[in-house]
Order: structure tokens, then C-alpha cells, then sequence
């Protein structure tokens, strides 16, 4: 049962990514990736690091997350690190496949994504990530319901 929520912190992780990824800075300058606007590799990692201690700690989520033991958690951490990084431009390597695919058959209700887009909320407003930014990424997190929500 656990897998459902770690699958849905995937989906929501690289949609983040993807929003962030098609966003591009104005004025005519030098464009840097989206990986290197973000803090490169340490300003992804205090994302994901708060991100998932929020869900490991939430009443209702929690629970998905009883049996994994601290290196667990840790590995699961570092694989959303990495596909925020890959997906932004940074150097590293993940594998990923479609969130329907990954979500087929887990039963993932509204209430379970509405949770855990919340919390990734609250996280991009206290790195500050711009309201621009923001709102994108919720429109894309949004679009990512039909894909994981089974009832």
C-alpha cells in the first residue's frame, strides 16, 4: 500500500520538473538551466528533503510510509532528488516511467493526491519559489489527476 503514495510523490516531483523545465527567464539573458535557477543540486535536495518529511509525518499520509525503515526513506529521498535534477537539467541519471503506468490498479483517491499536493505546496512557498512558478506547477500537478486517481 505504500508504494501508491511513493509513486504519487514521483508523479508529482516530476511534474514539478517538467513545469519548472518550460519556464524561461525574460529580458534577452543568458539562459541557465532550470537545475542551476533552482540552487543546482543543494536547493533540490532541501525540496525534497522537507517535502517528503512533511509526508512521512502527515496523519494520513504517514501511514504509507510505516514500514520503511530510516535508509529506506533515505533511498526515497535521494530517488525524487534525482529526478527532479535529471528532469531540470542537472547531471543526474534516473529512469522514470508514465504516471498512469506507475499508478495503474493502486487506487489512489482524491483525497490522498489532494494531501500530498498540499504539502508540496506549502514547501514551494516556504523556499519562496515566485507565485508565477507556483501557480504553473499546480496547473501541471493538476493535470496529472486523471493519471493517478483511481477513486
Amino acid at each position: 500500500m505504500s508504494m501508491n503514495i511513493v509513486s504519487l510523490v514521483r508523479a508529482l516531483l516530476l511534474g514539478l520538473a517538467l513545469m519548472l523545465a518550460n519556464t524561461s527567464p525574460g529580458g534577452g539573458q543568458a539562459q541557465r538551466t532550470l537545475y542551476e535557477r533552482l540552487g543546482g543540486y543543494n536547493g533540490i535536495s532541501a525540496v525534497v528533503d522537507d517535502f517528503a518529511d512533511r509526508l512521512f509525518a502527515d496523519p494520513k499520509i504517514g501511514k504509507y510510509f510505516v514500514g520503511m525503515g530510516t535508509d529506506t526513506r533515505e533511498m526515497f529521498k535521494q530517488k525524487n532528488k534525482n529526478l527532479v535534477c535529471n528532469v531540470t537539467g542537472g547531471p543526474c541519471k534516473v529512469i522514470s516511467r508514465p504516471a498512469k503506468t506507475v499508478h495503474a490498479g493502486l487506487g489512489i483517491t482524491d483525497a490522498e493526491f489532494d494531501i500530498v499536493v498540499g504539502h508540496l505546496s506549502e514547501v514551494l512557498d516556504k523556499y519562496k519559489v515566485p507565485a508565477a512558478e507556483h501557480k504553473e506547477l499546480m496547473a501541471i500537478i493538476a493535470t496529472l489527476r486523471k493519471d493517478i486517481v483511481e477513486r
